[in-house]
């Protein structure tokens, strides 16, 4: 892929991001942060989006491709132990949250599409 094609992918993802973090705070989600990397050589990915509403903490992968069913097929069993291994590690340095309710969510867009929020995508 050409710097071109990953520049303008990374702007995708940015502007796919910042209206998932939208959606989520209007529907009563306080997004705690934002393209959460856990350290090189943990063998974790990055976390989209991190978000808490009452006593659940969502970590949330963020998927834009050309329609929705795409998005929701391209969160791949190896991103998910990744983001496992983040969550993990994110939650080591947060103590006070270990005694949330503990979710990973998938939130899809597609061309034209409002974000689409599946909660509980996957279990560990």
């Amino acid at each position: 892929m050409s710097a071109q094609r990953r520049t303008a992918a990374y702007r995708r993802g940015q502007i796919a991001e910042g209206l998932c973090a939208f959606y989520l705070r209007l529907t009563g989600w306080r997004v705690l942060e934002r393209r959460h990397k856990s350290g090189r050589g943990t063998g974790a990915g990055e976390i989209d989006i991190i978000a808490r509403r009452g006593r659940i903490l969502a970590f949330i992968e963020v998927k834009a491709r050309a329609d929705l069913i795409t998005a929701l097929e391209s969160v791949t069993p190896l991103q998910r132990s990744r983001i496992v291994r983040a969550a993990e590690a994110y939650l080591q340095r947060h103590p006070q949250l270990t005694n949330c309710d503990i979710r990973f969510d998938v939130m899809a867009l597609g061309a034209g599409v409002w974000p689409r929020h599946i909660p509980d995508a996957w279990r560990p």
